[in-house]
């Protein structure tokens, strides 16, 4: 076994061994890091309006098995009145004698994502008239119909399986940390969640729901849909003060201190 790292220092030969060295590392090491993930966004791919652009942040997303680095992109859009979604596309793989090449594109169409090589970023049902608007009042204002940049349908990779964006478990975690009434194994979803780059494992976000009692509790997938709506129930709960499985008051909401 061996390791070969070029130096690149200065009156030195670069060999076509260093320039082979240097591509299987890069790409192998960062290969390695991911081969459990399935596909979906890894990291990146924030949303933002400019006018009449929506802008998608630089990232890094994996399609049938490839590592795609994706740079900030802006891509033009109106008012439909119908459903659109933005989808990331794995074109071709083209091999050449000297190269092999992954063609994608970033696409906004009304037609669903199919799968396979496509894979959904985000979805949107603007009005005519209406502002496209990626900013959310509150936790369940993700999910809104019209006008806003829904995230809830978003394919995000995680080892266990497809999960919830990124961006909306980290506003469920910050909305967690916020409420006094808040057990412990809220907060502690909610540092996991804060601590990465990278979107909450699927598994770990399931526990979490089901020991919560804000989803189901029996076999089957869930759902993207099911995911965030027992979020969004177990986010309620916990504001309330209330179990998230029977309504009944938490320990710590109905505490009182009586002073003598």
């Amino acid at each position: 076994m061996e390791h070969i790292y070029p130096t690149f220092e200065r009156g030195r030969i670069l060999k076509k061994e260093s320039l082979r060295a240097l591509r299987d590392y890069s790409y192998t090491a960062l290969e390695l890091q991911y081969q459990e993930y399935t596909d979906g966004v890894i990291f990146g791919c924030m949303f933002s309006v400019e006018g009449n652009e929506l802008c998608i942040g630089a990232g890094m997303i994996k399609c049938q098995g490839f590592l795609y680095l994706l740079a900030q992109q802006k891509l033009p859009y109106r008012a439909t009145n119908e459903m659109q979604y933005l989808k990331f596309v794995a074109v071709e793989r083209q091999e050449q004698p000297d190269y092999i090449k992954y063609a994608a594109q970033i696409r906004l169409e009304e037609k669903p994502p199919q799968g396979g090589t496509e894979i959904e970023l985000c979805r949107f049902k603007l009005r005519e008239g209406s502002v496209l608007r990626t900013e959310y009042k509150d936790f369940y204002d993700m999910q809104t119909e019209f006008d806003t940049v829904n995230l809830a349908d978003a394919v995000w990779s995680s080892r266990g399986g497809a999960t919830l964006s990124r961006e909306i478990t980290d506003d469920y975690a910050r909305k967690i940390l916020a409420c006094e009434a808040a057990e412990p194994v809220d907060i502690q979803f909610a540092y996991l969640a804060l601590q990465d780059r990278e979107a909450v494992n699927r598994d770990i976000l399931v526990d979490y729901l089901v020991r919560r009692g804000g989803g189901k509790t029996g076999g089957g997938e869930w759902t993207n849909a099911e995911l965030f709506t027992g979020l969004e129930h177990t986010l309620q709960a916990v504001r309330s003060g209330r179990n998230v499985k029977d309504g009944e008051k938490t320990g710590r909401a109905g505490r009182m201190i009586i002073l003598d």
